[in-house]
């Protein structure tokens, strides 16, 4: 047996989980890039801010279901093939991932809760649970807004890694979470 065919993989949760918050983070990045643009069709414009603060805590969610998943089964050995100061990095990233996505959710439920905006889906779950406050609402804002450049280095640092290990070594560490389920 090759070691790639031999490799374990992550849970067949864990991978649903990964690609399930993939396609949230993937797809709030843009909206949240997009919305803020002078000039952009008021219709657009609102529905982005609907999609980009709502889809928030289902993020909040996939990131803590991720955690749990990640206590209850650890991940699968990487290969041998992998440098152990690699496997260090690869770990440290994963790490600061899911610390900018909370990072992100929280401040951006804070900047919105403390700012007095509707959260459609959510309010009547969350809605009132921050008070309204100005300098609260300042520091999320200016901590939701910062926290973007290191969340996409990050993910571009996670895309290239995956793509490295899947498309051009081939060793085995993009199928352990590939495909989905």
């Amino acid at each position: 047996m090759t070691e790639i065919a031999s490799l374990a993989r992550y849970s067949r949760l864990q991978r649903i989980l990964h690609w399930l918050t993939v396609l949230a983070v993937l797809t709030t990045i843009p909206a949240g890039l997009v919305m803020v643009q002078e000039g952009l069709p008021r219709p657009l414009q609102d529905w982005l801010y609907l999609y980009h603060k709502n889809i928030g805590p289902l993020i909040l969610m996939l990131v803590l279901a991720r955690l749990a998943a990640r206590a209850a089964w650890p991940p699968p050995p990487l290969p041998v093939s992998v440098p152990p100061m690699q496997a260090r990095i690869a770990d440290t990233v994963h790490w600061l991932l899911y610390l900018f996505l909370l990072v992100m959710v929280i401040s951006g439920f804070l900047r919105v809760q403390a700012g007095g905006f509707p959260m459609e889906i959510w309010d009547p779950l969350v809605g009132g649970f921050v008070a309204r406050d100005k300098a609260v609402e300042a520091v999320a804002k200016t901590i939701h807004h910062w926290g973007r450049v290191p969340l996409m280095l990050l993910i571009l640092a996670h895309i290239g890694a995956a793509a490295l290990h899947g498309l051009v070594k081939r060793d085995g560490v993009f199928s352990r979470m590939w495909p989905p389920a």
